[in-house]
């Protein structure tokens, strides 16, 4: 079985990653920029690691980041990027992170979105490991 690290060529312009148990980070090739336009990321369980360097998001305008709960904070210059992508969808856990307050009336808000997240990000992980169990089971 494959596993790990996925270094991503300087040509790729859309990526499109579903349904992958095994994938645990995506790196650029060293040193080279990225000019992703499209990145698509849904149910890959074990993925915890995005490129983290301002030329890997600079050209993205079509973002998409669901079920993937080894991502616990989204790279912090893809944040940055975040208000300039046209089409995203993201898991709400990663939008709560990339606002800010703007006033401190916003911060129990903020608070509150972020508990009911994590609430729901455990239900998935115990749905996820009852998956697996009975998976094993058989």
């Amino acid at each position: 079985m494959l596993g790990g690290i996925f270094r991503l060529p300087t040509s790729l312009k859309e990526l499109i990653i579903r349904d992958n148990s095994w994938l645990t980070s995506l790196e650029p090739m060293l040193g080279q920029p990225l000019p992703l336009e499209l990145l698509w990321l849904v149910r890959c369980s074990a993925l915890a690691s995005l490129p983290d360097e301002p030329q890997a998001y600079g050209s993205l305008w079509n973002l998409q980041i669901k079920d993937c709960p080894a991502i616990k904070k989204l790279p912090r210059c893809l944040q940055q990027q975040l208000g300039s992508i046209d089409n995203k969808r993201l898991d709400a856990q990663y939008e709560v992170m990339a606002s800010k307050p703007k006033t401190w009336k916003e911060i129990p808000r903020l608070v509150r979105e972020r508990r009911r997240y994590a609430k729901q990000r455990a239900e998935l992980t115990r749905q996820a490991n009852r998956t697996i169990g009975e998976e094993e089971a058989e």
